[in-house]
C-alpha cells in the first residue's frame, strides 16, 4: 500500500420494494427526499441543487450527524440512466473516494430489487483504510439499514397509491 493512498473499500446492501423501479428511480433522483430516508442522528441543514438528477449536476449538502458533528459534502450526478442506475460522486467533502450505485432491478412482482453499492476511502494511508474498513463500514451498515427500511415503508404507500 502507498503511503499516500489507502485502496477503496466497499459496501454493499440490497433490499426488496414494493414499487417498481420507475417509480422508485425517481424518488431517489430527487435530492429533497433525502430527509425522507436519513436517520434522525442526521439533520439536513441545507440543500442546494438545481433539480433531479442530471449527470454532472452538483448536489450541496450541509448535515449534522449526531446533532453537532457539521459535515458539509458537494455530490456529483456521474451516471443517470433511467430507470435502472444512478450514479453519484462525492466531488468535496469528508471522504476522499465515495460513490455510491443506486440500481433498481425488476423483481417479477410489479416492485424492485434496489441495490445500493458504496466505493469509498476515508483518510490516507494504512490508518485511513484501517478507519474506512471498521468505524466507517459500521456507520454505513446502521446507515443504510435505516435508509433502506425507510424506503421501503415509502415504497408500500407509493405501491398503494398506484
Amino acid at each position: 500500500m502507498n503511503a499516500a493512498e489507502a485502496p477503496t473499500c466497499v459496501f454493499r446492501a440490497h433490499t426488496r420494494l414494493a414499487a417498481p423501479p420507475e417509480t422508485v428511480f425517481a424518488f431517489h433522483s430527487d435530492p429533497h427526499n433525502l430527509p425522507v430516508v436519513m436517520p434522525p442522528t442526521l439533520r439536513l441543514v441545507s440543500l442546494e441543487t438545481d433539480g433531479p438528477a442530471q449527470e454532472g449536476r452538483l448536489i450541496k449538502l450541509h448535515c449534522r450527524d449526531w446533532f453537532v458533528i457539521p459535515m458539509r459534502w458537494t455530490c456529483r450526478w456521474r451516471t443517470v440512466q433511467p430507470p435502472g442506475l444512478l450514479v453519484d460522486e462525492i466531488v468535496k467533502g469528508p471522504f476522499r473516494v465515495f460513490v455510491h450505485e443506486h440500481r433498481f432491478e425488476p423483481d417479477g412482482t410489479g416492485g424492485c430489487l434496489m441495490s445500493d453499492v458504496v466505493t469509498y476511502a476515508f483518510g490516507r494511508g494504512w490508518w485511513g483504510h484501517l478507519i474506512s474498513q471498521t468505524a466507517v463500514y459500521a456507520y454505513l451498515t446502521l446507515l443504510f439499514a435505516y435508509r433502506h427500511r425507510r424506503t421501503r415503508a415509502w415504497a408500500r404507500h407509493a405501491d398503494a397509491n398506484r
